[in-house]
């Protein structure tokens, strides 16, 4: 008789040994951990050698800066540094059937929270660490006059079970499937609805084009219609792409923006129309709208900022 199986994430990094403590992270960024906050979640700052400090995320140990650790003291001006992500839909996936039915990673379909946990051991190895990197430009590299800047919008109000079937499509399939998760309130036919993006400085248009991507959710099983229009005030829009299609399906659609979308303060209108059909009955969702454009290193006026480089 033939049998099937499953296996589970490996807890190799886990030593029952030692004590671990848990720090929940619900936003992207940097995270420094203090003595005073050793003390308060009773670590044995005193006693532990900070060289063998080390701090895991989803099985991995992950690279952290422990500043005035070369002593092997935790001394009460010394602090732990270490990059934190949000909890996205990652994992999720493993819930679709297929894994690729999953519309985008972006948003978890539970929690936005993750979980870091720190521990230390008393013999070596030492931990992993951020590694300081200084070179002096022998080759005269020019000097990268842009990067990459991301404006993402994740959609999230409204959930959809997805795709059904059978009679008054009230059927569905207990593991995850195509077109569920949270997404925008659903349209109905000639209904529209306006995305601001905001954020849009300092763009270097020498370098290149404003670029549009969203992903669409089908919310029933008949066809739909999509008109995306946008424009720097929502009065004067003009249309950059239309797409059709059919039941639980999720396009992604992707266009070319001119600068002059983007008015002086930064902003942008993505108009998304729903369209009819013969049955008027359709409806979809907006998953996520982001827009990609070459910007520069300005970053005054700003209290975080992530730079995204193209190799060389």
């Amino acid at each position: 008789m033939p049998f099937s199986g499953f296996t589970q994430h490996s807890n190799d990094w886990i030593n029952f040994n030692q004590s671990y403590y848990k720090i929940s992270v619900a936003r992207d960024g940097l995270y420094r951990i203090t003595y005073n906050d050793l003390q308060a979640a009773n670590f044995p700052v005193n006693s532990v050698d900070p060289r063998l400090i080390k701090l895991y995320h989803r099985g991995k140990e992950q690279a952290i800066l422990v500043q005035g650790e070369a002593d092997a003291v935790f001394n009460s001006t010394d602090f732990i540094e270490f990059f934190g992500k949000r909890n996205d839909g990652t994992l999720d996936k493993n819930l679709y059937k297929p894994a690729n039915s999953q519309p985008h990673p972006y948003y978890n379909l539970y929690s936005d929270t993750t979980a870091y946990f720190l521990t230390y051991s008393l013999i070596p190895p030492a931990g992993k660490r951020m590694q300081s990197f200084s070179e002096v430009n022998v080759l005269n590299l020019p000097k990268e006059n842009v990067h990459t800047e991301e404006r993402l919008t994740v959609l999230s109000e409204d959930y959809s079970s997805g795709y059904s079937f059978g009679p008054e499509l009230v059927l569905q399939n207990t593991f995850f499937d195509q077109g569920e998760g949270w997404f925008s309130k659903p349209l109905q036919p000639q209904q529209f609805a306006d995305f601001t993006i905001d954020l849009l400085k300092n763009g270097v248009p020498t370098e290149g084009t404003p670029r549009l991507e969203m992903l669409l959710v089908g919310r029933d099983a008949y066809p739909h219609s999509a008109e995306v229009q946008v424009g720097g005030i929502a009065s004067a829009l003009r249309t950059v792409a239309t797409v059709d299609f059919f039941g639980f399906e999720t396009p992604v659609i992707t266009a070319d923006l001119d600068w002059s979308d983007f008015t002086a303060d930064g902003k942008t209108t993505i108009r998304i129309t729903a369209g009819s059909t013969f049955n008027n009955r359709f409806q979809f969702s907006t998953a996520y709208v982001k827009v990609i454009f070459p910007q520069s290193f300005n970053a005054s006026g700003v209290t975080e900022k992530i730079f995204r480089l193209a190799p060389n």
